[in-house]
């Protein structure tokens, strides 16, 4: 880290102080170009962690930014549903005609609050069931544990009433039998459940065939709804996201991440047409316009059918390449992926599910992720948690990460020898 960056760091110690938590596990972003991010000295770094997920084309995409100029001319002010919102709903329509109508939110959080509340008022149930796997995100409900034998809830961090808990069922993530057990006992008065196809609060978890299918047939037959979770997998797995992979149709799907094209924060929440779903009166803010008209841009793009090729591609790429580094260096280093999306982690086991999570060695990993930092890679500072490739990531890209990772073993081989 050079000596603006530092400076930079010790000042947000003082007056931003998770910015500066976030400096010390990453870097303090000065701007960003494709798939590369610059600290304040210029450093550059290829990045993996792509935006939480959202930058699926990468940074400064033309015709993103062509789509923020154009609303930045319109003085488009906030609190107005813009024409623009009905160009993005057509444009969903069309790439995923099997659902509507479409409510667009100015966060994912409150899509996912509009979406549970919809399936409580549906349904006219109160409890909620979760795997441990899903993604919680800042969503409040979510922010609770499986607590003892049965799976009653608690919460998670402090400030989160024990009454939210209550009414939310923790289950196993792959484990169809705990869900049949969950079901039976409480399924009378279960509104949804909650799925999320690749249970990224493990990394990447890629789910057991048939394991997804059966979830779905189970909460239907309880007669509960199924909310799908595409706000990591929306739009990046495929057009159609899990949902086209892995062959299943959701209730309800909550989608954010790549949809607001890596420049605004942007929600929306879909229902399948055959529910014919009416929107409550419980209605959140309108989208910010720059958010609507990156939306659609990036929607144009994902028109092309080379852009999943070319992620598919480039993650293939990058996983043999780091199963290649764990066999020549000799260490339990692992990559799960699918499509653009992985994870990797050191582990004597498979990653499959909360157990063996719970099993990861997070001081090796950490240690491998600073040692590739300072080689101009820039993976996640926890593992295993969700890393992502773009669409700017070329073959040359991915192999720069290749060789900044080589470098980080070699260094720790080293250490070790001493």
């Amino acid at each position: 880290m050079g000596q603006r960056a530092e400076e930079i760091l010790a000042q947000a110690r003082v007056v931003a102080p998770l910015a500066a938590r976030r400096g010390d596990d990453g870097l303090l972003l000065a701007k960003a170009q494709g798939c590369r991010v610059f600290d304040a000295d210029n450093v550059a770094y290829v990045d993996l962690q792509g935006g939480g997920g959202s930058n699926l084309l990468g940074y400064g995409n033309q015709y993103v930014l062509d789509a923020v100029r154009k609303a930045s001319t319109l003085g488009l002010g906030s609190g107005f549903h813009a024409t623009a919102e009905v160009e993005l709903g057509e444009a969903l329509r069309e790439m995923l005609p099997a659902y509507g109508p479409w409510v667009l939110t100015s966060s994912e959080v409150l899509a996912w609050e509009l979406a549970l509340r919809w399936c409580r008022r549906d349904t006219g149930r109160n409890r909620i069931i979760v795997l441990d796997g899903n993604r919680r995100g800042a969503v409040e409900a979510f922010q609770v544990a499986a607590a003892g034998p049965h799976g009653h809830s608690q919460p998670l961090v402090a400030g989160v009433p024990a009454e939210l808990a209550r009414l939310v069922r923790v289950v196993p993530w792959g484990n169809l039998e705990a869900l049949d057990a969950a079901l039976s006992e409480i399924g009378v008065d279960v509104a949804a459940v909650v799925v999320d196809p690749i249970a990224s609060q493990f990394g990447v978890v890629p789910p057991k065939p048939d394991y997804l299918a059966g979830l779905v047939d189970r909460a239907r037959a309880a007669g509960a709804r199924v909310i799908l979770d595409e706000t990591l997998t929306g739009f990046r797995l495929a057009r159609g996201g899990a949902a086209e992979v892995y062959g299943i149709s959701a209730d309800v799907v909550v989608f954010g991440g790549a949809l607001g094209g890596g420049m605004s924060q942007l929600g929306a929440v879909t229902w399948a047409h055959g529910l014919g779903a009416t929107i409550g009166d419980d209605l959140p803010a309108p989208p910010q316009p720059i958010a609507v008209l990156a939306a659609s841009a990036t929607l144009s793009v994902l028109r092309n059918d080379a852009v999943h090729q070319r992620l598919e591609e480039r993650g293939a790429q990058l996983q043999a390449g780091v199963e290649a580094l764990a066999e020549r260096f000799g260490r339990h280093l692992r990559c799960n992926r699918v499509g653009s999306i992985f994870t990797c982690f050191f582990s004597r086991q498979a990653l499959t599910d909360g157990k063996s999570f719970a099993r990861v060695d997070q001081p090796t990993w950490t240690r491998f992720a600073r040692g590739a930092r300072e080689t101009g890679v820039l993976l996640p500072s926890r593992s295993p948690s969700a890393a992502f490739l773009s669409h700017a990531h070329g073959v040359k890209d991915v192999e720069h990460a290749l060789l900044g990772m080589e470098q980080a073993l070699r260094r720790m081989q080293k250490e070790d020898e001493l």
